[in-house]
This record gives C-alpha cells, structure tokens and sequence, in this order.
C-alpha cells in the first residue's frame, strides 16, 4: 500500500507540474506581446492566475471535506481543461476577459495541489514520513517543471499556440486516467473525529497572528512565496531576453527543474540531520530566505553585465532554496497548527501562499517589463528582492532567539 501510495502520488505531482509548467512558461511572454511591454493588466493577469491557483479553495473549504481525494482530483482536472480552452478563446476575444479563463484555470490547479498535499497529510500520521512524501513530492514536480518548458518551447514555435494547448489538455485527460486507477479510494480530508465547528479562515489566521511564536512561521512562508512567484513572471521575461535558437527560454526553467532534482535529497538529508538537532521546521525554512536572498543577488548581477553564467549560478541557488523551502512549508503549518482541523490548516497556508505568490507574479509581471522598457534595465529589482529576503532572514533568527 505504500508503495501504491508513492507511486500514484510521483506520477500525480510530475505530469501535473510537466502541464503546469508549460504553460507558464510561455504566458508572461504571451500575455506581454498582447497587451504590452509596460501595461498594468499583464501584471495583474499573473497575479490573478496566481492567487486562484493558490488561494481559491477557501472559498471551497467546507464542500472540498465532503468528497474524497479521488473525485476531488477527478473535478479539479475538468476544471483545468475547461479553464485553458476558455483563456484561449477569450485571448482572441479581449485579454480582459481572458481573465475568467485564467481564473477557471487556476482554480483547477488550486484544487489538484490543495487535494494532493491534504492526500498526504491524510493518510499519513508520522511527521517525518509526511517530510519523505513531500520531498518526493517536490522531487517529482520539479521533474515534470524540467521537462514542460522545454517541451514548450519546442512545441509552441513549431506547432503554434492552438496545437500547444491542445496537447495540454491531452495531458491533463491521461492525468484523469492514471489518478482514476493508481488514486487511493476513500480519503477524506477531514476525518470522523475532527471537530464539527464552522472555523472560517479568517478566525483561523487570527489564532496564528495571537500567537508571537507562529509569526515567524507566517513571515517566512509569504516572504518565501514572493520569491518563488518571480520564476514563472519577472525571470520567466529575462529568460525570453536572453534566448535564442541555440539557448531557448525553456532551458532555464529546466536548468532550475533538474537543480531541485540533484539537490533534493541532499538537502532534504541535511534538514533532517539539522531537526535531530533540535531545530524545529520553521527555522530550516527561515535559512531558505537567506538562499532566495543569495540568488537574486546573483541574478541582479547576471542582468546587470548581461551574463548568462551569473543566471545560472543564480537558478541554481534558487533551486536550492526552493528544495529547502517547498517540502518544510506544509510540516511547519501542520506543527504550528497542531489543535487545528486539517482543513483550516491547509487553508492557512493556502492562503498566506497566495497572498505571496500573487504579490510576487504582479510585481514580476509588471515591473520587469516597465523597468525594461524605461531604463532598459532590472537588475535595482531583482536587488531589491535579494534586500527583502535577507531581511527576513534576520527577522526569523531575532525571533527565535526571543523565544
């Protein structure tokens, strides 16, 4: 069974984030030559994309805990297809309303990865062997994120945007099959003993906020969302500046991809000898900000001298952050949450990740093309985000060191 478990999960996270990816990897691009190089609505188009992607299962909450996994991951792939073929006619129509595509899609998306991570956290009690699936899990996303925008670019340029969905629906309808054999039946997210109370979100994050000791814990997951919503809006615009026929744009994201696959279990050894420690999940995850903070330095560099080796050395710190942060994210909730319903924890962290991402995909997706457009240059921003990373670095140690 836990084999199975594994399995279904692996192949669940990599042909979800292979799809995802693809697509992302050619909006901001896309959405940019549409509307224009300085124009607010590409930036707020991403952000939107992001914060349903991220957040919109709050407003499902109550209904998500009456379904089992299964049919979740059922409904939430039909909402994915029915999202992108949508934007896709409504981007024809008015990039305005191409909006409520994007949002349809990424509420499809909110409710695969919402449904994966409670999967997990449901069918599995021990903290640590939470920890090993959600390694495996970052381990096989990033596997499918090394292969989709590659295969994007490769896809999109020869066969056009029309062929390059369609495929994308493909996969998704494979995704629809193998959940259907390989998906555990009868996981719930809430299980027979969790309280029955209605406890709203809201209610939720002011029990956290309450608390001095889970205010590192809310500080380092949105700091670690804004940087990780610049791969796919304000990098993804760089990578476009610097490719060509012999260096497509696709090669960076897969670059980043295959770093968190060598990096991964590495990394995930390491955190695990520095917890035997005694160090908790939240203050491996506040080193990750210190990485985010390394990486953009050397990214405001590569765009400043125009080096393409400084991007890379930049992508693969990045990797190595995104490794350090992404699997702790979901453990550090549930620990800080412990007297919490499962799904108000989920939907905490739902939230807080949306509220970074989107702030992180609006200010990629709008100040890398104005700045680029103004003075021809971004590297004062990317600069700026290495600031505030390290900045939260501090802060987090401060506060533990205050405990």
């Amino acid at each position: 069974m836990r084999r199975r478990r594994y399995a279904s999960l692996s192949i669940d996270y990599l042909t979800t984030n292979l799809a995802y990816s693809a697509v992302l990897s050619m909006l901001p691009i896309m959405l940019t030559q549409r509307v224009g190089s300085a124009s607010v609505l590409s930036g707020v188009m991403l952000g939107v994309l992001s914060a349903a992607a991220r957040g919109s299962t709050l407003f499902l909450g109550r209904l998500i805990e009456k379904i089992s996994t299964l049919w979740l991951m059922q409904s939430s792939l039909a909402i994915i297809v029915l999202g992108l073929v949508s934007f896709a006619w409504l981007l024809q129509v008015s990039p305005v309303f191409a909006l409520l595509g994007l949002m349809l899609f990424g509420v499809g998306i909110s409710l695969v990865n919402f449904t994966l991570r409670g999967h997990i956290i449901a069918a599995t009690a021990d903290s640590k062997e939470q920890a090993s699936f959600f390694s495996l899990a970052t381990l096989s996303a990033n596997l499918g994120a090394a292969i989709g925008p590659i295969t994007a670019s490769y896809v999109q340029r020869r066969l056009g945007f029309a062929n390059f969905l369609i495929i994308i629906c493909l996969i998704y309808a494979v995704i629809s099959v193998i959940t259907g054999i390989c998906f555990e039946r009868h996981v719930y997210l809430r299980t027979s003993d969790s309280p029955s109370e209605e406890n709203s979100i809201l209610s939720t994050i002011g029990t956290l906020l309450s608390s001095r000791r889970m205010l590192p814990v809310l500080l380092i997951v949105v700091t670690g969302s804004v940087m990780n919503g610049q791969l796919f809006s304000g990098m993804s615009l760089v990578f476009h500046g610097f490719s060509s026929d012999l260096l497509p744009s696709g090669l960076f994201f897969t670059v980043d991809a295959i770093a968190g696959i060598v990096l991964q279990f590495p990394i995930s050894r390491l955190v695990v000898r520095i917890m035997d420690t005694g160090k908790t999940s939240t203050y491996c995850m506040g080193l990750s900000l210190g990485l985010y903070g390394i990486a953009f330095a050397l990214f405001a560099a590569g765009t400043l001298t125009q080096s393409v080796w400084f991007i890379f050395a930049a992508l693969l710190v990045f990797a190595s952050a995104e490794c350090t942060y992404a699997p702790l994210t979901n453990v550090a909730m549930v620990e800080s949450g412990e007297n919490m319903p499962l799904v108000d924890i989920l939907n905490c962290r739902l939230i807080l990740t949306a509220i970074g991402e989107s702030i992180g995909s609006f200010c990629g997706g709008f100040f890398v093309p104005l700045l680029t457009s103004a003075f021809h240059a971004t590297w004062m921003y990317w600069l700026a985000l290495s600031i505030i990373a390290v900045c939260g670095l501090f802060v987090s140690v401060s506060e533990r060191k205050c405990r």
